[in-house]
């Protein structure tokens, strides 16, 4: 009954999320597109849509969903996806969207099923369904990989593009990042903020893993 109850659930996740992944885009606007891309709600959601499809077809052809490997990148992108809820639940939400989106509770349904849908369903399926105690301490400094390389590749598209790319869409896809209007040294500080709420999950998520696994050994 779990087996099937959790594949019914992933199946719902992929679906939700590969739509919350698709109203994203204009395919008549490059530019645009290319924007879509400088978030990191769009690279954690898409993070999570390939763990899960992954998940699903290992699933169909008999493979294990546990090994080492899935399991740690699983980790990394619940990671990644609660801290793209934190940081737009907290910060980001007040920012003005575009008016030509679809609007439910004041957001945009597209913001709703990336900031909120996808990071409680991914939640949901890691507590329901992962076994726990397969997370090492360690991993909450390997899992930091994930927002560097974002971090990394944001400004490296900022120093190879002319700023004639920037003229239809925003350079910057959120304000503490752009260091010409605040300066390097408050972004770098609020890059910093962010890592270490990222290391805050990582250990917050490392525990709680090995907790439910503590208590769960010594209820048999």
């Amino acid at each position: 009954m779990k087996n099937k109850l959790e594949l019914f659930y992933r199946i719902t996740f992929i679906i939700i999320c590969g739509i919350g992944i698709f109203i994203h885009f204009d395919l008549n606007d490059r530019d645009y597109n290319a924007h879509e891309f400088s978030f990191f709600t769009l690279w954690s959601n898409i993070f999570c849509l390939v763990l899960m499809c992954v998940l699903l077809i290992k699933h169909f052809r008999g493979k294990d969903t546990l090994a080492k490997s899935l399991i740690y990148f699983k980790g990394m992108a619940t990671s990644c996806i609660i801290c793209t809820f934190l940081v737009y639940h907290f910060s980001e939400y007040k920012i003005v969207m575009t008016n030509n989106s679809i609007w439910i509770f004041g957001l945009p349904i597209e913001s709703i099923l990336a900031h909120y849908v996808v990071p409680f369903m991914f939640i949901l399926d890691w507590i329901l369904f992962q076994p726990k105690g397969l997370f090492r301490w360690r991993y909450a400094v390997t899992w930091l990989l994930f927002p560097l390389v974002y971090i990394i590749s944001f400004f490296i598209r900022c120093k190879c593009n002319s700023q004639a790319e920037f003229i239809n869409v925003p350079k910057y896809p959120y304000f503490f990042l752009n260091y010409e209007k605040i300066g390097t040294e408050k972004c770098m500080s609020y890059i910093f903020m962010l890592v270490v709420i990222f290391f805050g999950i990582n250990l917050m998520m490392i525990f709680i893993d090995n907790f439910w696994e503590r208590i769960k050994k010594n209820m048999v």
